[in-house]
């Protein structure tokens, strides 16, 4: 099964993609650790990336994909996989859709993990103090969750697919990692 987590940052994505991914034993695709192995590995997909990361740029989407194909190529044939972190934006979903389907593949189900702001807002600032951060404002949080909460468009992508399920990402770890294999609706003993 393939699998993307949305959701803003506090709501727990990264680690219920974890959880699920260990669970039936899929791959857990972080874009963001994708980037920095190829960077630390110094591969060719790498060094081009490295080159947009060192002036600050977003690293370009057809890169971004092509490290994803890479990496898709080392799964067992039979693997399933959680992607954290990417798609974010409805063009690089849509070239993801294509580069599956070159592939024979597709995205089986988009997990939409909310909350409400005030509830993320406490939750970063809470991470911030444990992390003696200082320079995480409650100001500073809710612009970033602004910025970096899943697009509309993004979500209405996969909702007209009817691929999208929305859960509620308040309650504790168990009970949202709960919600979630219910809208897989996968067995504990699946790991295609």
């Amino acid at each position: 099964m393939y699998v993307i987590f949305f959701g803003p940052p506090g709501v727990g994505k990264g680690t219920q993609a974890l959880v699920i991914a260990e669970r039936y034993g899929w791959a857990h695709i972080s874009t963001g650790d994708m980037l920095r192995a190829h960077v630390k590995d110094g591969t060719a997909l790498g060094v081009k990336a490295k080159s947009f990361m060192d002036q600050g740029l977003l690293v370009p989407d057809d890169l971004v994909i092509d490290m994803f194909l890479d990496r898709l190529g080392r799964l067992r044939a039979d693997q399933g996989f959680v992607l954290d972190g990417f798609p974010r934006t409805l063009v690089q979903a849509l070239a993801l859709d294509t580069a599956l389907a070159s592939h024979g593949k597709a995205i089986d189900l988009a997990v939409n993990i909310t909350a409400p702001d005030d509830v993320l807002v406490e939750r970063m600032m809470g991470r911030a103090a444990e992390s003696g951060r200082s320079d995480d404002t409650p100001e500073a949080i809710r612009t970033r969750l602004e910025v970096q909460k899943p697009p509309a468009e993004l979500l209405d992508h996969y909702r007209a697919a009817g691929k999208l399920r929305d859960v509620d990402g308040q309650p504790d770890v168990e009970t949202v990692t709960s919600a979630i294999i219910s809208a897989l609706g996968v067995s504990a003993a699946s790991t295609s």
